[in-house]
């Protein structure tokens, strides 16, 4: 019993040993990992705004408003940009006047005096996302691009017509899509850009496309490698 007793402060400092040692093996095999990704050179490098003209399928066209925060390279061509937009419309009074139809057909009315009142149904969407951008650069002045990202849309729908039923609880939903573009960028002036891009968005209640003009500040120096 005492010798077991007289080893333990040996155990002890090999068990510390191995702990430490554990630790800063995760701690390298992490920040390999975060290395590798890229994500260590990420540095807020631009802040941009965009306005454009989106068309959700069964509503009103309508005009979007962005800001865009670009967090540089991650790797030799390699951009990532965050966003969040906003838009706001109603439904289209083709799209209005077939779910009231489709009220009507399922209501029975023996007499034919049942009426449903129209009105407007409105819908809103709030875009949070991240975009990873291949780059390309044939002159320090112009930068077409194209981009691929996921984002959360918080969708809400409000109408006289839906107010308190299933389908307004369908439609005020958060929901995560992916998204594609194809943009342009334009150096005018040593720290301005101008932007032109077009972007196809998909989620699992809605897609749309929507094109987009705007401009970035960068603040850092703003000429690209030339490759």
């Amino acid at each position: 019993m005492r010798a077991r007793i007289e080893r333990l402060p040996s155990i002890i400092r090999v068990l510390a040993v191995v702990l430490t040692v554990s630790h800063r093996l995760d701690a390298q095999e992490n920040q390999s990992w975060i290395e590798r990704l890229g994500i260590d050179k990420l540095k807020f490098t631009a802040l941009g705004v965009q306005v454009g003209r989106v068309a959700p399928y069964g509503i009103e066209p309508t005009t979007s408003y962005s800001l865009q925060a670009d967090y540089g390279e991650i790797a030799p061509g390699w951009r990532i940009v965050f966003n969040a937009t906003y838009w706001g419309s109603q439904f289209t009074d083709k799209s209005v006047q077939a779910y009231a139809d489709s009220l009507l057909s399922a209501i029975s009315d023996p007499t034919g005096d049942a009426v449903v009142v129209l009105g407007d149904i409105t819908v809103s969407d709030i875009v949070l996302g991240a975009d990873a951008r291949r780059t390309y650069q044939p002159s320090w002045w112009l930068r077409p691009y194209l981009g691929a990202g996921i984002a959360t849309h918080i969708v809400n729908a409000d109408g006289r017509l839906i107010d308190g039923t299933f389908v307004e609880r369908a439609t005020d939903v958060i929901a995560i899509g992916v998204a594609g573009s194809v943009g342009l960028n334009v150096r005018i002036l040593r720290h301005i850009a101008l932007d032109g891009e077009a972007r196809y968005d998909f989620l699992s209640l809605a897609r749309f496309a929507s094109l987009r003009v705007g401009a970035s500040y960068y603040f850092d120096n703003p000429r690209p490698r030339t490759r």
